[in-house]
């Protein structure tokens, strides 16, 4: 039994040699021997040669002379496009890194100033004794002095 176990394995390493009429004298008597008792290697012979036929069938496109070439820049022009849009994307995020800081502080320090210039320091003399000093009385402060002395 396991010399037809080790003669099975010799005879398929040797079949598709076989088919293609590669193997020599020797091994064409033995694989020859060995499929006239054995109905699995003579099962896989059929199933290789069936395969080889298709294989055979098959039709063959001829490319043209230049096609690797072409495909090849093609592939190439694509990896530059993308490598651009990645500098692209990449420039972007370092301009709004550097940009965006500058409308925020703008944002900021207009509102800071809003706020304070809205909130104008009332003097806590009449209005009489601010026209006196000779501080410069703007309509707001007038306004706000004698708004201040009504209540």
């Amino acid at each position: 039994m396991k010399e037809c176990i080790k003669e099975c394995i010799r005879v398929r390493k040797l079949l598709s040699r076989y088919i293609d009429k590669e193997v020599g004298r020797s091994d064409t008597i033995l694989i020859e021997d060995h499929l006239d008792v054995c109905f699995f290697c003579k099962k896989e012979l059929r199933e290789l040669s069936r395969v080889k036929e298709l294989v055979l069938k098959k039709e063959r496109k001829v490319l043209p002379q230049d096609y690797l070439v072409c495909r090849l820049r093609q592939e190439i022009a694509g990896e530059r496009r993308m490598m651009k849009q990645e500098s692209w994307l990449t420039g972007l995020e370092d301009f709004s890194r550097k940009v965006i800081p500058i409308p925020v502080t703008v944002i900021v320090l207009s509102t800071v100033f809003m706020i304070l210039s809205s909130r104008q320091q009332l003097s806590e003399y009449p209005l009489e004794e601010h026209l006196l000093s000779g501080a410069q009385t703007t309509t707001e402060t007038a306004l706000g002095l004698m708004l201040a002395a009504r209540d």
